[in-house]
């Protein structure tokens, strides 16, 4: 099998049909599965795409019973994917699953890390967001590459692509427990080759969304953290893109 598509969900039981739909289309032709990694959703998101698999082998569910956290959850997916390729995606259909082949495509061709990112030539955001929201954006991503070094334009995108092999070969030290996956990714990994793909992030269709105090103070001590291992590695490896 080809391609993974990992997507976490906490209480998302009317996106994702939706997102899986949209995924089918997009995917038609390639040799993919589809799992839902589900923190045991009050609102039973698990059990609607148990019933979507009834029909369709090629989406499952891992069901994650006593563990919360869409970090783990990604982790947990990865682990148990079937695919040579991973993606991680959103199940809020904020991301854009149309741009997956050419992210598969990049993958391909030899990069190591491939990521959808918003701030490059044809990507960006559909509707207005606030100003708080304009700017607090800005500012994480300016402080994310600047602690890190992580020379990636969209640092705090959750939309990636990766081989499973070089996940569970290369990040077998990383916490599960940050705010932001793709970091914990690409310090681990320290990827000689990113790509960089652009779509545009769409407004959420349905349910709430999980960002609050707590995850924002939870990224703080995840980003202190990466900034000490980053800068303890015996071998810096300078990503390209």
């Amino acid at each position: 099998m080809e391609l993974t598509v990992v997507s976490p969900t906490f209480n998302e039981a009317a996106n994702v049909q939706p997102l899986i739909e949209e995924l089918r289309r997009v995917l038609a032709g390639l040799d993919y599965e589809i799992l839902i990694v589900d923190d045991d959703s009050p609102d039973l998101t698990w059990q609607r795409v148990e019933q979507i698999g009834q029909s369709d082998a090629r989406v499952r569910v891992l069901r994650r019973q006593g563990e919360r956290g869409l970090a783990p959850a990604v982790v947990a997916g990865f682990a148990a994917a079937r695919g040579d390729a991973v993606a991680c995606i959103d199940a809020d259909l904020q991301h854009d699953p149309a741009i997956l082949p050419a992210m598969l495509a990049e993958l391909r061709a030899g990069a190591e890390l491939v990521v959808a990112t918003r701030y490059m030539e044809g990507g960006g955001v559909a509707g207005e967001w606030n100003v708080v929201r304009k700017s607090g954006s800005a500012l994480i991503t300016r402080l994310t590459q600047r602690a890190l070094h992580v020379r990636l334009r969209d640092p705090m995108s959750g939309f990636f692509l990766l081989s499973r092999q070089e996940f569970l070969a290369r990040c077998r030290g990383i916490d599960p427990q940050g705010f932001k996956i793709l970091l914990e990714i690409a310090v681990h990994m320290r990827p000689r080759r990113i790509a960089e793909v652009p779509y545009t992030f769409r407004p959420r269709r349905a349910g709430a969304s999980k960002l609050s105090a707590r995850v924002m103070w939870e990224f703080v001590k995840q980003l202190r953290r990466l900034r000490k291992l980053h800068f303890t590695a015996e071998t810096p490896r300078t990503p390209r893109i």
